[in-house]
């Protein structure tokens, strides 16, 4: 992606908002969606939650293949505990 090698500067607010420059929302594919900041030393690394939810998809997904579960079920199981996850991880409401 072309505007991962950018650098953009943006400014912090009196209320800690940070606005994403619509180039790079748009890149990422960032909407009015629920990021993740995780600091990471002097940086903050900012990602989709919604990226955290493929990950954890696809994490279940292998494993579920190499116990011969179906992709179907591992569907149906991260549709339901989804949601408690993400509450429960990131204090996110789906």
């Amino acid at each position: 992606m072309d505007n991962m090698t950018e650098i953009y500067v943006s400014k912090v607010t009196a209320s800690g908002q940070v606005s994403l420059p619509k180039s790079l929302r748009e890149g990422l594919g960032i909407g009015e969606d629920y990021v993740i900041l995780e600091p990471i030393g002097d940086a903050i690394l900012l990602r989709k939650v919604q990226s955290m939810r493929e990950e954890i998809f696809e994490y279940f997904e292998k494993e579920a293949k190499a116990k011969g579960i179906s992709k179907d079920k591992v569907s149906e199981f991260l549709k339901k505990a989804g949601p408690r996850l993400l509450k429960e991880m990131y204090g996110v409401e789906a």
